[in-house]
């Protein structure tokens, strides 16, 4: 065990890892003392019921702007996102919650101990937020992961062309190009035609040994809204190559 600690591994060998040091780590609890298991429940408990009602907070806040506040805040973190409600999310977060409330209510109840009692809360708390986070704020962390709402804005932009060339874009970037606004990119160049030039600001400098300058135009920027240092720059061509 030591020496596979202390050989160095890669992230993917160590998630793979994870589910079988995950499974020890539980299998150790009931081991543990009366005290410390008190302990670790009582965190348990504490935490993820918190995690929970904040999350629930948020998302009433997104829905109805009330309470006020933790709507603004995900509007500065997240400009231009606009909340929508599912009814299937919506009673899949609400069925997950009751059962968190009837699994507290069985933990601290006087029945006969079983092995796994003390697995129960941290497995379910971490179980209930992850199905809260993936109801409830999955609209807002899609948009926010997502380069969707800077692709809908180049669109709107640039019309719709057929083609456009780009420029020190990442794989990340082109492949969110081709997949939310079906553009067909091409590697900027003097020989290309197409009537748009979609250059990442981090590299702009470099721009002049892919194209002439002289046949494009700045238009327009467009940011990520929850990332403000990724940032395309929009050229129109003015001259026919």
């Amino acid at each position: 065990m030591g020496t596979t600690l202390l050989t160095p591994a890669s992230d993917r060998s160590l998630l793979l890892a994870l589910p079988a040091l995950a499974t020890l780590a539980a299998f150790a609890l009931p081991t543990l003392e009366r005290s410390v298991s008190a302990l670790i429940d009582w965190f348990t408990l504490l935490f993820f019921s918190g995690c929970a009602i904040v999350i629930w907070v948020i998302w009433v806040s997104m829905q109805t702007g009330v309470p006020k506040q933790p709507a603004a805040n995900v509007a500065k973190l997240a400009p231009g996102f606009e909340p929508s409600l599912s009814g299937l999310a919506f009673v899949a977060a609400l069925a997950g919650t009751l059962a968190w409330i009837w699994l507290v209510k069985w933990r601290v109840g006087r029945h006969r101990s079983a092995i796994w009692k003390s697995m129960v809360l941290p497995a379910g708390g971490a179980t209930l937020c992850w199905l809260l986070l993936m109801t409830l704020w999955l609209p807002v962390l899609d948009y926010a992961r997502s380069y969707a709402p800077m692709v809908q804005r180049i669109q709107v932009l640039t019309s719709r062309p057929s083609c456009v060339q780009v420029h020190g874009m990442s794989r990340g970037q082109l492949a969110a190009m081709r997949f939310h606004g079906k553009m067909n990119t091409v590697s900027a160049g003097r020989a290309a035609v197409c009537p748009w030039l979609l250059v990442d600001a981090a590299d702009v400098s470099s721009l002049p040994q892919a194209v002439d300058p002289g046949q494009w135009e700045f238009h327009s920027r467009v940011r990520r809204p929850t990332d403000r240092t990724e940032t395309i720059l929009i050229y129109r061509r003015v001259a026919v190559p």
